[in-house]
């Protein structure tokens, strides 16, 4: 019997899972649906800001922990315990949905491999369906595939946010494996959460926006004041957005910076529509916002982050965006930018929404 009733699960491990999830979860939401949300930490609280006056519950459930966290000897000590942590934490999340399982007509996962029920339809959102390993790891790529196969195919379907084109794609070998032409799976285009802005600025126009999401928290607070101390080397308006749910204030530094420690929707989307250039973390869910919005960026990628780092490589290798370590300037990179290309493309959210809803209701 149909409910009308859906559960979200969403990986809290950085915050761009809640942005683009929180799109499908509105459309959803106007098909007149209930919704409880799984997730954890930064991210619940991201979530319950945006959507707590919506027809939604929430369910605090522990996330995995983020892996490739610190550096030398305590990255293997952080990676094997880590491994071990989130054996228990699967555990124990299988448990818990299978107690709760009938309730759903439909689970939506975001990178929580193992939310997912064997009598409830299961859907799972993933753009990386093949990780990038450190190079002396790469004897254990086919290990690493073959068990992610194995927890794909727990899902009714997967849905990739990239281009189907390995020519014309923003994530390649990430999304575009061969083991996934044994699974039911949809090439989507891509999920933003700008998909419904209008690309129209306003007076107030931003010269740098620097949005720094987290993941390995050890890094952040260096990486923060490294580009506060550069950015004062260039003319006009800073904005820092640190995105800290835990913190609400805002801050008026010299040289025209402005910090905030948590902006609304609201106040993101205009951050976001008016800001000249950004700058930020390789985040693939901000690649994702910047091709919706046609805007150019500078990304650092995370340090020892194989993602990020391969990410970078291969969009700076296609001239999209602009990529660099933590130890170049500033100022150069900003020269750079307008030799790059933007990347353009017709088939953006609205059609992976509708793609989206023709799976799960059909």
């Amino acid at each position: 019997m149909k409910k009308n009733k859906a559960l979200f699960a969403i990986s809290s491990l950085w915050l761009g899972h809640a942005t683009r999830t929180s799109v499908v979860i509105n459309h959803f939401l106007d098909k007149w649906y209930e919704i409880d949300i799984i997730s954890y930490w930064n991210t619940l609280n991201f979530l319950k800001y945006e959507l707590g006056n919506k027809k939604v519950s929430f369910i605090e459930l522990q996330d995995y922990p983020p892996l490739e966290r610190w550096k030398l000897l305590k990255f293997y000590y952080y990676l094997v315990s880590d491994l071990i942590k989130t054996y228990f934490i699967i555990k124990k999340e299988n448990k818990f949905i299978k107690s709760i399982e009938d309730k759903y007509d439909f689970i939506f996962s975001d990178w929580r491999y193992w939310v997912y029920s064997p009598k409830t339809p299961s859907f799972l959102l993933c753009h990386q369906l093949s990780f990038i390993m450190p190079k002396w790891l790469n004897i254990f790529l086919k290990l690493s595939d073959y068990l992610n196969y194995i927890s794909f195919k727990k899902f009714n379907h997967i849905f990739i946010p990239d281009y189907n084109d390995i020519n014309f794609c923003l994530s390649w070998k990430l999304s575009h494996t061969k083991w996934i032409n044994k699974l039911n799976y949809s090439y989507i285009w891509i999920l933003s959460s700008f998909s419904n802005c209008s690309l129209e600025k306003n007076k107030n126009l931003i010269d740098y926006l620097f949005t720094i999401s987290w993941y390995l928290l050890e890094d952040k607070q260096d990486f923060i004041d490294k580009l506060i101390e550069q950015s004062k080397k260039l003319d006009w308006k800073k904005v820092f957005v640190l995105w800290d749910t835990k913190n609400n204030y805002k801050k008026e530094l010299e040289n025209d910076i402005t910090i905030y420690s948590f902006v609304s929707w609201e106040k993101r989307k205009d951050l976001f529509l008016n800001a000249n250039i950004i700058i930020s973390r390789a985040w693939y869910t901000t690649v994702m916002d910047l091709v919706e919005l046609w805007k150019q960026a500078i990304f650092y990628p995370t340090p020892n982050q194989t993602e990020q780092e391969y990410l970078s490589e291969f969009l700076n290798k296609n001239n999209l965006f602009i990529f660099w370590n933590e130890n170049s300037k500033l100022n150069d990179l900003v020269k750079k930018i307008n030799n790059s290309n933007i990347f353009n493309t017709n088939s953006k959210t609205k059609e992976a929404l509708i793609e989206i809803e023709k799976v799960i209701l059909n």
